[in-house]
């Protein structure tokens, strides 16, 4: 019980990201979805297809690069959030300092 509180945490903490890290995440968590999805389609359509092999390659192709796609998300989004909250808002040049 004690483990789900804990991954219950890190889940809230999540919310508090960067607009952009959120869409970085939202948008790989996207991608691996319809990359299950082609997945799925193609086994099932593999028999119906002139080279079976080959969408079997495709199959396994996708179900192979989808974790990584999400790995790879989740951990530019959380260096994105990282670097996006070390620029502060009173650190960015004025106009006043862009034109000299």
């Amino acid at each position: 019980m004690k483990h789900i509180k804990e991954i219950f945490k890190t889940l809230k903490q999540l919310l508090g990201l960067h607009k952009y890290s959120k869409d970085i995440i939202h948008g790989s968590i996207q991608f691996t979805v319809v990359l299950y999805v082609f997945a799925g389609v193609i086994y099932l359509i593999a028999p119906h297809t002139g080279n079976y092999l080959r969408s079997i390659s495709y199959y396994r192709g996708a179900l192979e690069v989808a974790p990584v796609v999400l790995a790879a998300g989740v951990i530019s989004g959380l260096l994105c959030d990282l670097i996006l909250r070390k620029i502060k808002p009173d650190e960015k040049q004025s106009d006043n300092e862009k034109k000299k």
